[in-house]
């Protein structure tokens, strides 16, 4: 993925004055994937975790590199092949050779990831309101850049951040009626569909499911 304008964005996103008051030494995390995707995977905010947040790290920087469980519940969705997936290794002896996989993965099935705050902690709260209020002009330039026929918001959170709507993930798919909502803040008013977080303070299970049962069929 080589993109001028992406790259002139993410030039900006490393220039927080969050992380320079803060002394904050972890590097942002970037997008990464396909331009003009079928999906784009919304997440909140990278953590100490991913391997390409340490200072040292050279190389492309995109979410949940180095951690396999993520990874793991894509492919359980149907996004990424199983058996690369499941190949990953631990943290300690991830690589840059599995990190290419998952790049390839990305690509060819045209998928782009990426956090509404590419500010790195190193705890797994939700960033401050202020920080997301200054980031979102970015996040909705990025998605004017990357283009994506349908975006997956992960959490209640990034629902309520593109749309101005709040909801609750039980009842939105409990309901059997519901209806779409599109992200507005780009105002390309792209379809976008309300997803559990895949690990952590989320659910995996019903995460892949709706993968599984929705993602594939609406595109």
């Amino acid at each position: 993925m080589r993109n001028t304008k992406l790259q002139k964005l993410y030039r900006q996103v490393d220039k927080c004055r969050f992380c320079k008051t803060g002394r904050n030494k972890l590097q942002h995390i970037h997008g990464f994937g396909a331009m003009n995707p079928e999906l784009m995977l919304i997440l909140v905010n990278p953590t100490y975790r991913n391997l390409s947040s340490a200072p040292e790290y050279q190389g492309n920087r995109f979410p949940f590199i180095g951690v396999r469980q993520f990874w793991r519940v894509l492919a359980d969705g149907g996004l990424i092949d199983r058996k690369v997936a499941f190949n990953l290794p631990s943290r300690a002896a991830w690589n840059s050779k599995y990190t290419k996989q998952i790049q390839n993965e990305l690509a060819k099935n045209r998928l782009f990831l990426t956090n509404i705050v590419k500010c790195c902690y190193d705890h797994s709260l939700y960033p401050e309101d202020r920080v997301i209020k200054e980031q979102i002009n970015m996040l909705a330039e990025e998605i004017k850049i990357v283009r994506p026929k349908m975006i997956v918001a992960f959490g209640e959170l990034v629902y309520k951040t593109l749309t101005g709507k709040n909801i609750k993930l039980a009842g939105y798919w409990n309901d059997r009626k519901r209806k779409g909502d599109s992200e507005i803040i780009s105002g390309l008013k792209i379809p976008i569909i309300p997803c559990y977080f895949p690990i952590g303070r989320g659910n995996p299970k019903k995460a892949a499911e709706i993968m599984r049962r929705f993602l594939r069929t609406e595109k």
